[in-house]
Protein backbone atom coordinates (compact mmCIF):
# COMPACT_ATOMS: atom_id res chain seq x y z
CA UNK A 1 0.00 0.00 0.00
CA UNK A 2 1.07 3.63 -1.08
CA UNK A 3 1.44 5.84 1.75
CA UNK A 4 0.54 9.84 1.08
CA UNK A 5 -0.31 12.74 3.33
CA UNK A 6 -3.58 13.08 2.63
CA UNK A 7 -5.80 15.89 3.21
CA UNK A 8 -8.07 14.32 5.82
CA UNK A 9 -4.32 13.56 7.46
CA UNK A 10 -3.02 17.17 7.55
CA UNK A 11 -6.48 18.37 9.21
CA UNK A 12 -6.28 15.69 12.08
CA UNK A 13 -3.13 16.61 12.77
CA UNK A 14 -3.68 20.18 13.22
CA UNK A 15 -3.54 21.09 17.08
CA UNK A 16 -6.13 22.92 18.66
CA UNK A 17 -3.91 25.91 19.26
CA UNK A 18 -3.28 25.84 15.84
CA UNK A 19 -7.04 25.67 15.18
CA UNK A 20 -7.94 29.70 17.21
CA UNK A 21 -8.46 32.20 15.45
CA UNK A 22 -4.69 33.29 14.94
CA UNK A 23 -4.59 34.97 11.15
CA UNK A 24 -5.49 38.69 11.31
CA UNK A 25 -9.05 39.90 10.49
CA UNK A 26 -8.40 41.47 6.99
CA UNK A 27 -10.37 40.75 3.68
CA UNK A 28 -13.67 39.23 3.94
CA UNK A 29 -14.18 35.75 5.36
CA UNK A 30 -14.82 33.32 3.02
CA UNK A 31 -17.25 31.82 5.58
CA UNK A 32 -19.67 34.23 5.57
CA UNK A 33 -23.39 33.11 5.66
CA UNK A 34 -22.75 29.45 5.82
CA UNK A 35 -25.45 27.21 6.39
CA UNK A 36 -26.66 26.80 9.91
CA UNK A 37 -24.21 29.34 11.06
CA UNK A 38 -21.42 27.08 10.65
CA UNK A 39 -17.98 28.58 10.16
CA UNK A 40 -14.29 27.48 10.26
CA UNK A 41 -12.68 27.50 13.50
CA UNK A 42 -16.23 27.29 15.58
CA UNK A 43 -17.74 24.67 17.14
CA UNK A 44 -20.78 21.96 16.56
CA UNK A 45 -22.10 20.01 18.75
CA UNK A 46 -23.60 16.18 17.21
CA UNK A 47 -26.72 14.73 18.50
CA UNK A 48 -26.06 11.15 20.27
CA UNK A 49 -29.37 9.40 20.08
CA UNK A 50 -28.86 7.29 17.17
CA UNK A 51 -25.31 6.17 18.12
CA UNK A 52 -27.17 5.15 20.78
CA UNK A 53 -29.92 3.26 19.65
CA UNK A 54 -27.91 1.42 16.58
CA UNK A 55 -25.49 0.19 18.96
CA UNK A 56 -22.77 -1.83 17.39
CA UNK A 57 -24.75 -1.90 14.21
CA UNK A 58 -23.18 1.15 12.53
CA UNK A 59 -19.53 2.20 11.21
CA UNK A 60 -19.93 5.11 11.79
CA UNK A 61 -19.31 5.92 15.43
CA UNK A 62 -20.23 8.89 17.57
CA UNK A 63 -17.44 11.93 16.95
CA UNK A 64 -17.40 13.12 20.83
CA UNK A 65 -19.03 16.78 21.83
CA UNK A 66 -17.66 19.88 20.45
CA UNK A 67 -16.38 18.91 17.33
CA UNK A 68 -14.27 22.13 15.74
CA UNK A 69 -14.73 23.11 11.85
CA UNK A 70 -11.41 22.56 10.95
CA UNK A 71 -11.75 23.41 7.38
CA UNK A 72 -14.49 24.34 4.67
CA UNK A 73 -14.95 22.73 1.37
CA UNK A 74 -18.00 23.79 -1.42
CA UNK A 75 -18.71 21.91 -4.59
CA UNK A 76 -21.50 23.64 -6.99
CA UNK A 77 -23.94 21.13 -8.20
CA UNK A 78 -26.29 23.00 -10.84
CA UNK A 79 -29.09 24.73 -8.47
CA UNK A 80 -27.41 23.18 -5.16
CA UNK A 81 -24.36 23.74 -3.24
CA UNK A 82 -22.84 21.04 -1.09
CA UNK A 83 -21.35 22.55 1.98
CA UNK A 84 -18.63 20.29 3.60
CA UNK A 85 -17.62 21.29 6.89
CA UNK A 86 -14.26 18.89 8.20
CA UNK A 87 -14.70 18.48 11.82
CA UNK A 88 -11.91 17.52 14.15
CA UNK A 89 -12.97 15.31 16.80
CA UNK A 90 -11.05 13.61 19.30
CA UNK A 91 -10.06 10.83 17.48
CA UNK A 92 -10.88 11.21 14.02
CA UNK A 93 -12.18 13.94 11.22
CA UNK A 94 -15.41 13.41 10.00
CA UNK A 95 -17.31 15.61 7.34
CA UNK A 96 -20.24 16.80 8.30
CA UNK A 97 -22.14 17.17 4.29
CA UNK A 98 -25.15 20.12 4.23
CA UNK A 99 -26.82 20.53 0.87
CA UNK A 100 -28.85 23.91 0.21
CA UNK A 101 -30.92 25.13 -2.96
CA UNK A 102 -30.63 28.19 -4.66
CA UNK A 103 -32.62 29.70 -1.91
CA UNK A 104 -30.31 28.22 0.71
CA UNK A 105 -33.05 26.33 2.81
CA UNK A 106 -31.01 22.85 3.74
CA UNK A 107 -32.13 19.88 1.96
CA UNK A 108 -29.94 17.41 3.36
CA UNK A 109 -27.79 16.72 6.04
CA UNK A 110 -25.29 13.57 6.88
CA UNK A 111 -22.41 13.15 9.10
CA UNK A 112 -19.16 11.19 7.50
CA UNK A 113 -16.43 9.20 8.90
CA UNK A 114 -13.24 7.63 6.78
CA UNK A 115 -14.12 4.04 7.32
CA UNK A 116 -11.12 2.61 4.94
CA UNK A 117 -8.84 3.94 2.32
CA UNK A 118 -7.51 1.84 -0.41
CA UNK A 119 -4.20 3.16 -2.41
CA UNK A 120 -4.73 1.15 -5.59
CA UNK A 121 -2.22 -0.02 -8.00
CA UNK A 122 -5.16 -1.06 -10.15
CA UNK A 123 -6.80 2.12 -10.68
CA UNK A 124 -9.12 0.48 -13.35
CA UNK A 125 -10.62 -1.91 -10.91
CA UNK A 126 -12.09 1.12 -9.11
CA UNK A 127 -13.03 3.39 -12.51
CA UNK A 128 -13.00 1.17 -15.91
CA UNK A 129 -15.69 2.46 -17.85
CA UNK A 130 -17.07 -0.54 -18.12
CA UNK A 131 -17.26 -2.55 -15.06
CA UNK A 132 -15.10 -0.11 -12.15
CA UNK A 133 -16.58 -0.80 -9.05
CA UNK A 134 -17.41 2.55 -7.92
CA UNK A 135 -20.48 2.89 -9.66
CA UNK A 136 -21.39 -1.13 -9.15
CA UNK A 137 -25.11 -1.69 -7.90
CA UNK A 138 -24.07 -3.09 -5.10
CA UNK A 139 -21.11 -2.42 -2.54
CA UNK A 140 -19.15 -4.94 -0.07
CA UNK A 141 -17.03 -3.70 2.52
CA UNK A 142 -14.30 -6.32 3.80
CA UNK A 143 -16.29 -7.76 6.22
CA UNK A 144 -19.25 -8.45 3.82
CA UNK A 145 -21.42 -6.18 4.85
CA UNK A 146 -23.53 -5.10 1.80
CA UNK A 147 -24.79 -1.80 0.71
CA UNK A 148 -26.60 -0.71 -2.36
CA UNK A 149 -26.43 1.77 -4.83
CA UNK A 150 -28.54 5.19 -3.75
CA UNK A 151 -28.06 7.31 -6.67
CA UNK A 152 -29.21 6.62 -10.29
CA UNK A 153 -29.17 7.56 -13.80
CA UNK A 154 -31.30 4.86 -16.02
CA UNK A 155 -29.47 6.59 -19.17
CA UNK A 156 -26.04 6.11 -18.41
CA UNK A 157 -26.93 2.41 -16.81
CA UNK A 158 -25.54 -0.49 -18.28
CA UNK A 159 -25.49 -3.96 -17.66
CA UNK A 160 -22.01 -5.39 -16.51
CA UNK A 161 -23.13 -9.04 -15.58
CA UNK A 162 -25.56 -11.43 -14.06
CA UNK A 163 -24.92 -13.77 -11.21
CA UNK A 164 -26.14 -17.27 -10.48
CA UNK A 165 -30.16 -16.52 -10.81
CA UNK A 166 -30.15 -14.66 -13.69
CA UNK A 167 -30.51 -10.85 -12.04
CA UNK A 168 -28.34 -8.45 -14.05
CA UNK A 169 -26.15 -6.37 -12.25
CA UNK A 170 -25.54 -2.85 -13.35
CA UNK A 171 -23.28 0.36 -13.14
CA UNK A 172 -23.56 3.99 -13.97
CA UNK A 173 -20.57 5.85 -14.31
CA UNK A 174 -19.19 7.75 -10.72
CA UNK A 175 -20.15 11.36 -9.73
CA UNK A 176 -17.62 13.30 -10.89
CA UNK A 177 -17.07 16.69 -9.17
CA UNK A 178 -14.87 19.69 -7.90
CA UNK A 179 -14.46 20.48 -4.71
CA UNK A 180 -13.01 23.81 -3.51
CA UNK A 181 -11.51 23.73 0.12
CA UNK A 182 -10.61 26.49 2.92
CA UNK A 183 -8.49 25.99 5.59
CA UNK A 184 -8.55 29.21 7.00
CA UNK A 185 -11.14 31.78 7.59
CA UNK A 186 -9.74 34.48 4.68
CA UNK A 187 -8.96 31.65 2.01
CA UNK A 188 -5.04 32.55 2.77
CA UNK A 189 -4.93 28.36 2.76
CA UNK A 190 -6.81 26.52 0.17
CA UNK A 191 -7.00 23.28 -2.64
CA UNK A 192 -8.76 21.64 -5.37
CA UNK A 193 -9.96 18.18 -4.87
CA UNK A 194 -11.59 16.05 -7.77
CA UNK A 195 -13.99 13.70 -6.24
CA UNK A 196 -15.31 10.60 -8.32
CA UNK A 197 -17.82 9.25 -6.21
CA UNK A 198 -20.98 7.12 -5.59
CA UNK A 199 -23.68 7.18 -2.78
CA UNK A 200 -24.42 3.51 -1.20
CA UNK A 201 -26.92 2.92 1.60
CA UNK A 202 -28.54 -0.29 3.71
CA UNK A 203 -30.76 -0.68 6.37
CA UNK A 204 -30.25 -0.23 10.07
CA UNK A 205 -33.38 -0.52 11.56
CA UNK A 206 -36.93 0.78 11.03
CA UNK A 207 -35.85 4.18 11.29
CA UNK A 208 -32.31 4.75 10.40
CA UNK A 209 -30.06 4.03 7.21
CA UNK A 210 -26.59 3.89 6.96
CA UNK A 211 -24.22 5.19 4.07
CA UNK A 212 -21.30 4.59 2.31
CA UNK A 213 -19.47 7.48 0.12
CA UNK A 214 -17.01 5.76 -1.99
CA UNK A 215 -14.77 8.00 -3.97
CA UNK A 216 -11.55 7.89 -6.08
CA UNK A 217 -9.70 11.54 -4.41
CA UNK A 218 -7.37 13.12 -6.28
CA UNK A 219 -5.64 16.02 -4.00
CA UNK A 220 -2.49 17.84 -4.08
CA UNK A 221 -0.28 14.96 -2.20
CA UNK A 222 -2.09 11.71 -4.04
CA UNK A 223 -4.92 9.71 -4.84
CA UNK A 224 -6.70 6.99 -2.88
CA UNK A 225 -10.23 5.63 -2.78
CA UNK A 226 -11.69 6.76 0.29
CA UNK A 227 -14.66 4.69 1.47
CA UNK A 228 -16.86 7.28 4.00
CA UNK A 229 -19.64 5.58 6.43
CA UNK A 230 -22.22 7.87 7.48
CA UNK A 231 -26.05 8.58 8.88
CA UNK A 232 -28.34 11.26 8.45
CA UNK A 233 -29.37 14.07 10.64
CA UNK A 234 -31.79 16.63 10.92
CA UNK A 235 -30.21 20.02 10.66
CA UNK A 236 -31.94 21.49 13.57
CA UNK A 237 -30.53 18.92 16.00
CA UNK A 238 -27.26 20.55 15.21
CA UNK A 239 -26.22 23.00 17.89
CA UNK A 240 -23.87 25.26 16.38
CA UNK A 241 -21.27 27.23 18.86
Amino acid sequence: MADTFGLLKRIGMKKFDQLKDTFQSTGERVDKDLPLGLRIRGMVDIPQVDFILAGDALKITYPGPSCIVASYGFIVMGKNMIHRFYLQASENVYLLQIVTDDRKAVQECKLFMTYDEVYPDDWDFWLSERDGYIGYQMFDTKDGTRYLRVWEDQDAEVVVEQDGKGNTITRIPPVEFLETVYHDQFGKESETVKNDSMLYGRHVNDTLDEYLLVSAVNEQDGACVRIMAGIELESTSLKVI
